[in-house]
């Protein structure tokens, strides 16, 4: 074989080598910088509380929640915890928290969140001064408000994340999935049906 030919076959070889490892690295590390797409297919286990659905403890909070809005929109005595429920509550009906079905989640859908969570704490930081809530419930408010502090913080963490494998990002996605579950457990069973009395 002649050195050109030689060349021909090393530098096509070389190439194919190339384009391999980089299809490997998009597809081991979905979010890393040689990524394609950068996005990741979560794929949602089938966790039940207390016998029901993450969804069928929404679907239960919200129809109890807006014959409660519409009682306070009636009412004289305005209590702020009822009315700012509807703006924290979106947060925990995001579609990939809902479900068994794989939800893609990318950066800009991970940017999103974070942004959603840091409006649903400034939401919960407004109630600080704008409610009457005795000692014990400011004590439920502050944890709830640390609840949203490490969401973002989790967030953060797997948004900045360079060389999550896809096993990595499928347990830390689950794990932020429990906890946001466990955030909305503990807003509305907790804080909520203290202080919206």
């Amino acid at each position: 074989m002649n050195t050109k030919r030689k060349r021909k076959v090393w530098g096509i070889g070389s190439g194919v080598f190339i384009v391999l490892a980089i299809a490997f690295i998009s597809w081991y590390y979905p979010l890393s910088l040689f990524s394609i797409h950068q996005s990741f297919t979560y794929h949602p286990g089938s966790g039940t509380h207390n016998g029901k659905t993450y969804e069928e403890e929404i679907a239960d909070f919200k129809a109890a929640y807006e014959k409660d809005l519409k009682k306070d929109l009636e009412s004289v005595n305005y209590n702020p915890t009822v009315n700012r429920t509807q703006f924290i509550l979106p947060i925990f009906e995001q579609e990939w928290l809902i479900g068994t079905d794989s939800k893609t989640i990318d950066k800009d859908k991970l940017d999103r969140m974070l942004f959603d969570v840091q409006q649903a704490r400034n939401t919960l930081l407004d109630l600080v001064s704008e409610g009457d809530y005795s000692r014990e419930e400011r004590v439920y408010m502050v944890d709830s408000i640390n609840n949203f502090l490490n969401l973002e913080e989790s967030i953060r963490f797997i948004r900045n994340g360079k060389y999550f494998s896809r096993s990595d990002l499928q347990r830390m996605l689950g794990n932020l999935q429990g906890d946001f579950w466990a955030g909305f457990d503990y807003y509305t069973t907790v804080f909520y049906e203290i202080s919206h009395k």
